[in-house]
């Protein structure tokens, strides 16, 4: 089948794999959706088999492509986009296709159509996508919300410690991936990760180990996690000692504590971002 805002290889090896989509952009705060995605297909050893058509999805006045210039000699312009890979997986464990992909900002509705179409034509089990969001939680607070399909969804969602998600507002292409996998019987699901408001310029390697369980739990799949441990170990560390030291911050997350104790609130959500300071932890902390 030929679609027309992604080219892809046929996909005989894969045996009805989850769809997996992590995109960059506006629902990936502190690189934590996209991360997770590249953490699968590097640990677990992903082939690249299609691209994006970035004609077809992107406007080149706000996403622009990058080129590399050297010495007067233009090397290569690289245009805004995505990658699938696919990764088959030993038996017993389910098969992977995952797209790692610079947000669509043209073409929403085609776009989630043919992503749908193509999951279908492959018998994929489910269609998940990876965001995350700003929110007035702590860096050590590992809140995962979802979205789901169909009741099925939402109680294999509910089993994994995953909130429901209750919003009204501007919607991200998750939500349209997961209209297009309803209308075509696809179980799908958006989990939704909650990244402190008050933290900038580093990558939450606590919520990426913590959506990366997760998945790894909700797909059945063997995951190393070693790395990712000590990244955020490393992190944590950091950020508990500038805490220490510098008290804007410890303000901040004295306040969010107190929040917390006090108001036992619902879970937030998605749309209900901090307002307060926010720290760039890039100009403090070195990754």
């Amino acid at each position: 089948m030929n679609y027309q805002t992604f080219e892809i290889e046929p996909l005989t090896a894969l045996t009805a794999p989850h769809v997996i989509v992590g995109f960059r952009g506006w629902g990936n705060a502190l690189d934590v959706a996209s991360g997770a995605a590249v953490y699968l297909v590097e640990t677990l050893g992903g082939a690249a088999i299609g691209r994006i058509q970035p004609d077809a999805c992107f406007r080149y006045d706000e996403n622009r492509p990058v080129v590399h210039i050297s010495g007067g000699k233009l090397e290569a312009i690289t245009p805004p986009g995505g990658v699938f890979y696919a990764l088959p997986r030993p038996a017993g464990e389910g098969d992977l296709l995952i797209l790692v992909a610079d947000e669509p900002q043209l073409n929403w509705y085609r776009f989630t159509r043919e992503l749908v179409e193509l999951s279908t034509a492959i018998g994929a089990a489910s269609l998940i996508s990876l965001g995350s969001m700003f929110d007035s939680v702590l860096h050590t607070d590992h809140i995962i919300s979802g979205i789901a399909t169909g009741e099925p969804m939402r109680e294999m969602l509910a089993r994994h410690a995953v909130k429901p998600v209750d919003y009204h507002g501007p919607s991200a292409i998750h939500t349209l991936l997961l209209e297009a996998c309803r209308k075509r019987g696809i179980p799908g699901a958006s989990l939704w990760c909650h990244c402190p408001a008050y933290l900038q310029g580093v990558i939450h390697h606590g919520m990426v180990l913590a959506l990366v369980r997760l998945l790894a739990r909700i797909l059945s799949v063997d995951l190393p996690t070693d790395g990712l441990e000590t990244r955020w170990k490393a992190l944590s560390i950091q950020i508990e000692k500038l805490a220490a030291t510098n008290p804007k911050i410890g303000e901040i997350m004295d306040k969010i504590r107190r929040e917390q104790r006090t108001a036992e609130a619902s879970p937030p959500q998605p749309g209900q971002g901090h307002t307060g300071t926010v720290i760039n932890l890039g100009d403090y902390l070195n990754e």
